[in-house]
């Protein structure tokens, strides 16, 4: 038995049922609830990424759906990278300004499942994995193409969100 494939095996269930599962609540499937239109109202008041609605479906998408397919361990990197893309943007514009602890919505959670995803994308999936089972493979340079995206795709959201961020109220003496 190989236990880099175990290992991944571990990481792929364990990252992807968590990011899947924040997914879900976004979608009100599962815990508190919510619903796209309030998690596109706040991706939008809260956090400046405007239109709310259209990235509220892309964090929904790359949470659920990459949620589900990473730990499933299908589609190669792509959901995987598309996961650990979501968390840096997240993690970046509405966890670091809280501080390190998650107890105040700090950074120390979304920090691991970032990690997590991003590994996964860059190990593979291993044999233990629906991509094995189906014999997928997937092309270097199409695989490096998905990269050079996620990587535009980080910068330019954070530079629309740094463009349309809400401004906060000044202070009065």
């Amino acid at each position: 038995m190989n236990n880099t494939d175990l290992a991944l095996l571990v990481l792929r269930i364990a990252v992807g049922v968590v990011i899947a599962m924040h997914g879900f609540m976004k979608l009100g499937w599962v815990g508190k609830g919510g619903s796209p239109a309030g998690t596109a109202g706040w991706f939008e008041n809260y956090l400046g990424f405007k239109p709310g609605i259209f990235w509220a479906w892309v964090s929904i998408l790359a949470e659920a759906l990459g949620g589900v397919l990473v730990a499933l361990g299908l589609g190669g990197p792509f959901p995987a990278a598309a996961v650990a893309a979501d968390l840096v943007v997240v993690t970046i514009v509405a966890h670091v300004p809280k501080g390190f602890w998650s107890g105040n919505g700090g950074w120390e959670f979304p920090v691991p499942l970032a990690a997590g995803a991003l590994a996964i994308a860059l190990i593979g999936n291993g044999q233990y994995s629906l991509d094995a089972l189906l014999g997928l493979t997937y092309s270097e340079s199409l695989v490096g193409l998905w990269w050079i995206a996620m990587a535009v795709g980080v910068v330019l959201v954070l530079i629309l969100r740094a463009m349309f961020a809400p401004k906060a109220a000044a202070k009065t003496a």
